[in-house]
């Protein structure tokens, strides 16, 4: 190591010990930031994360964010930060998070003008705090019962003469179809899941068959499956594990979409938006729209342009299409029209605009679990400017 690389190692260790000096040291490590190669930034990295393993009091220390957020905030009593140093010190709050310094910061990087990011003041918005979407879902049977799973006990929920339906854990619900059903109750019983936004559940379908459904969205189904096919019926989003019957084909009907596959894992998304979107993991699916029909393949997406053009996108980045169901947001190449979409949806907000819309595009990612105001100052470090007014965000710009 270098004595360039040193000096950048000792003023990193004092800052995330929270004993480096405001006005020269900090813009040093911002200096040396921008000197310093990729690979000499990472070898720094690994010799403190090997460091403090061995350093329980530090470790506990940066398990909580003020730490940064104290430096990062620009306190009155405190000189603002010069612009040279505030891009390469979001990187720094990334690295802190990559070795397990920093709970929840979210870090974006913006496609252009990345120089021009100036940190974002921690204002009293986390005084009009909303905390996170859960596991919640009301399920409307077919004898007209509706039942609230949210505060339901675990274990049996209900039973009728096609199906006993269990809630087995906080957000997963089981459909067990009957092997007897009476000759007068041969016709199907529906019954439908529905998660409001800010909410979302897990299903198993009487066929074995296994579905994530996002906020505000809902699945229609029958108590058992009979015929040659397996029909569900889907409003926004979800997440496929379908079980292979080869003389019972499965399909997802939605709004403006029509997937029939045999065994296979997929997510359709078809919120009542300008695009709608089916994204295969494995296996093999058919999409239709209208007398468009498209055959999609694993890593493939089929796009549904403006409600009318079926086309077909190669080299899907899954991870981020499903990142709802692991629990994270992850944009990639986004606008904040786009982000903020996924945002109201999951924390049941309304979003209102002000002053031309940003064209720069976002990455990056962010657990779902953390509470609004914590998400949007960690979004704010891109130069978004925001105001949280009971249940509205209000973009600034």
């Amino acid at each position: 190591m270098n004595n360039t690389s040193k000096r950048f190692s000792l003023l990193l260790n004092r800052f995330l010990e929270k004993r480096i000096e405001q006005r020269g040291e900090l813009n040093e490590l911002a200096s040396l930031f921008n000197t310093l190669s990729q690979e000499e930034i990472d070898q720094v990295l690994r010799t403190i994360y090997d460091d403090t393993l061995i350093s329980s009091s530090l470790s506990e220390n940066l398990r909580s964010e003020e730490m940064l957020k104290q430096i990062l905030a620009n306190k009155e009593d405190e000189p603002r930060p010069t612009s040279s140093f505030s891009f390469p010190y979001l990187k720094f709050a990334a690295a802190a998070i990559l070795i397990g310094f920093a709970i929840g910061l979210f870090i974006f990087q913006i496609k252009n003008k990345q120089s021009d990011l100036q940190p974002i003041a921690i204002s009293q918005n986390q005084l009009n705090d909303i905390p996170p979407g859960g596991n919640k879902a009301i399920l409307k049977m077919a004898n007209g019962t509706t039942i609230v799973l949210t505060d339901s006990p675990n274990g049996l929920l209900a039973r009728d003469q096609a199906a006993s339906i269990q809630k087995i854990n906080d957000g997963q619900l089981i459909f067990d179809a009957n092997t007897f059903v009476a000759e007068e109750s041969s016709t199907n019983r529906w019954n439908t899941v529905e998660t409001p936004r800010g909410g979302q559940y897990q299903i198993q379908l009487p066929d074995g068959s296994k579905v994530w459904l996002n906020a505000a969205s809902s699945l229609r189904f029958p108590s058992q499956f009979r015929g040659k096919e397996r029909k569900v019926e889907l409003r926004g989003e979800a997440y496929f594990e379908v079980t292979k019957h080869s003389q019972q084909a499965f399909k997802v009907v939605s709004e403006h979409l029509e997937v029939q596959v045999l065994g296979t894992n997929f997510n359709l998304s078809d919120y009542d938006d300008t695009m709608s979107k089916t994204t295969l993991i494995n296996g093999s699916v058919k999409i239709k729209h209208g007398d468009q029909t498209k055959l999609l393949k694993p890593g493939q997406q089929a796009l549904l342009h403006q409600k009318e053009v079926l086309s077909i996108l190669d080299n899907v980045d899954i991870e981020s299409e499903i990142a709802w169901k692991n629990g994270l947001f992850i944009f990639k190449d986004a606008s904040i029209q786009r982000v903020m979409e996924q945002i109201a949806r999951w924390y049941d907000i309304e979003i209102e605009y002000r002053g031309p819309r940003s064209k720069k595009l976002l990455n990056g990612s962010v657990s779902r679990n953390v509470n609004l105001s914590e998400l949007m100052n960690m979004l704010a470090y891109t130069g978004v400017d925001y105001e949280i007014q009971e249940r509205k965000v209000i973009i600034k710009n």
